[in-house]
């Protein structure tokens, strides 16, 4: 009888690229600034990073497939519902192969009122090296990386980061 490990493997991987690890934070660095983007919104307008300047900006690369990145969804209204008018813009930047067909409606239905924009490899690579999804990157008003987050992050550590750049 002939076992194969392939199925195991791709479980190992798919797990792996989606976050599983525990959550991790890069190391404290200086800050450099956010590389840029002009990406496209799910009604196909062209959405740039410096649209949102002046603010502080949480950007989460994540997948609809993304058990953590799912997760995380509660927590990110939340943010917005509670600091949007004092100065946070989240940007969500879906990282699906099947784009708006399968992004819009998993927006809809989840009811994710931040910003939610289609990612390609460009901007992956520009952003990266992004571990896995999902990955968040936290600005400063100035547009600098101040921190970057691998993995799901406790929402009070997050909370406590924005507060800060409020």
């Amino acid at each position: 009888m002939r076992h194969s490990i392939a199925p195991l493997a791709v479980a190992l991987l798919l797990l792996a690229a989606c976050g599983a690890p525990p959550p991790a934070q890069a190391p404290a660095a200086e800050t450099k600034p956010a590389p840029g983007f002009e990406l496209k919104d799910l009604s196909g307008k062209t959405v740039k990073l410096s649209d949102s300047d002046g603010t502080v900006r949480l950007v989460d690369f994540w997948a609809t497939w993304c058990a953590p990145c799912r997760e995380e969804i509660p927590v990110f209204k939340d943010l917005h519902a509670r600091y949007g008018s004092k100065g946070l813009t989240l940007i969500g930047i879906a990282m699906d192969d099947e784009g708006a067909t399968v992004v819009g409606p998993f927006v809809q239905e989840n009811g994710m009122p931040y910003v939610n924009l289609l990612g390609n490899e460009e901007v992956a690579t520009a952003w990266g090296p992004l571990r896995g999804l999902p990955t968040k990157f936290l600005l400063d008003k100035q547009g600098r990386i101040v921190d970057t987050f691998f993995g799901p992050v406790p929402p009070k550590i997050l909370e406590k980061k924005i507060q800060a750049l409020l």
